[in-house]
């Protein structure tokens, strides 16, 4: 049955409201709140937005039933989510024969045009996040060795691969590498087996925080004064501290990598940039949940919908790849969004490049407006 102009724009979000760990609350926050700004100023292409959930349970298998069903059932025309890049691949061929268009925060440097040709995602490429760790330990860090760990996730396997390449051709000695499963607590054997090596430095990529809490705990244990250089610590600073104690930040991070629209140097004036002004509008719309939700992934989700409107708008289509193209054109042009310009391209679906990443020692003092200070040099 054809649509008439006053029927709803179906949007579809992807969530992990169960599973390990269940932080779909996150995401979700950020997709309700793009969808009712979007209603009260006269919705996309003027229709309202109707929001159909899934949950993924932080499962690729879960994911591809979720996302059967919002196609199937609830007809959905354009999907949102997921945060994780294993189950972002595993829907990946499902989203491409339904034609399909999708805004993510996945990272893995596997979900590539080919492999996923109308999916783009707001965070960075995990090859983006090993350059730029890279040139960390390089330039300021002025290392010499350094020894990795990651999680078993599609992400952590390509950040191995990466780091070792990149490390190597910056002549830095990689002393060991350690994997484990995601959202263990005890890492011990691998943290034990990584200081034989001596390394100066140790980099850790994972896809959430427990992670992190885990290591900077296991680290304390065992008495390991090495420096530490992490994706994750900066972006998942609650989950970090749930795990790793409420001394986590103060036992050995050396660095947490996060991006420049986070954070603010000495002399910014508070509440003045898009996310500090984005802060407090998410602490207003969403006061009973505001203390446990991640502020940054809030807002990826917030602007992944907003993007959607722009592409459908400009478009007038709903269609996957007609979506896809104009985002390749047009990415950089999409204005006011909170986690800085954006650019993309037919090689490219990453909206968020190297240039946009910096390094901060302490992501959980923050100001008012939930930034921490990040080095200004």
């Amino acid at each position: 049955m054809a649509q008439t102009a006053a029927e709803p724009v179906r949007l579809g979000a992807l969530v992990s409201m169960t599973g390990n760990p269940a932080n779909g609350l996150t995401s979700l926050a950020g997709y309700k709140m793009a969808v009712n700004e979007i209603n009260k100023s006269g919705g996309i292409l003027g229709r309202q937005v109707d929001l159909f959930v899934g949950d993924d349970a932080n499962d690729p298998t879960q994911a591809v039933t979720a996302v059967k069903r919002l196609i199937s059932k609830d007809k959905i025309q354009v999907l949102v989510g997921p945060m994780v890049s294993q189950a972002t691949l595993a829907i990946a061929p499902v989203l491409t024969e339904a034609r399909i268009a999708n805004i993510s925060v996945s990272g893995s440097s596997a979900i590539t045009p080919k492999v996923a040709p109308y999916h783009f995602s707001l965070f960075t490429s995990i090859e983006a996040v090993s350059e730029a760790m890279t040139d960390y330990i390089a330039n300021v860090l002025k290392v010499k060795s350094a020894a990795i760990i990651t999680d078993t996730g599609s992400q952590g396997k390509s950040a191995q691969e990466n780091l070792q390449r990149m490390l190597a051709a910056r002549g830095i000695k990689v002393t060991g590498t350690q994997q484990h499963e995601p959202h263990i607590t005890d890492m011990t054997s691998q943290v034990l087996s990584l200081r034989r090596g001596n390394p100066e430095v140790l980099l850790q990529v994972s896809s959430t925080g427990d992670d992190t809490g885990s290591i900077l705990k296991n680290l304390d244990e065992v008495g390991w004064k090495v420096k530490l250089v992490s994706n994750s610590a900066a972006l998942n600073v609650p989950m970090v501290m749930r795990t790793g104690g409420p001394d986590a930040f103060s036992n050995g991070l050396t660095a947490g990598q996060l991006l420049k629209a986070y954070t603010y140097c000495p002399g910014d004036a508070v509440g003045q940039t898009e996310f500090g002004k984005f802060v407090t509008k998410l602490k207003a719309a969403d006061s009973k949940n505001f203390a446990q939700l991640n502020q940054q992934v809030v807002s990826m989700a917030y602007d992944g919908v907003y993007i959607v409107k722009a592409a459908v708008e400009a478009t007038q289509s709903f269609d996957g790849p007609v979506l896809a193209a104009w985002i390749e054109k047009n990415a950089q042009a999409i204005k006011g969004r909170i986690n800085g310009p954006l650019s993309a391209s037919p090689a490219n679906h990453f909206l968020v490049g190297t240039d946009a990443i910096v390094f901060v020692t302490r992501p959980d003092k923050k100001r008012e407006d939930g930034l921490p200070e990040r080095s200004c040099l």
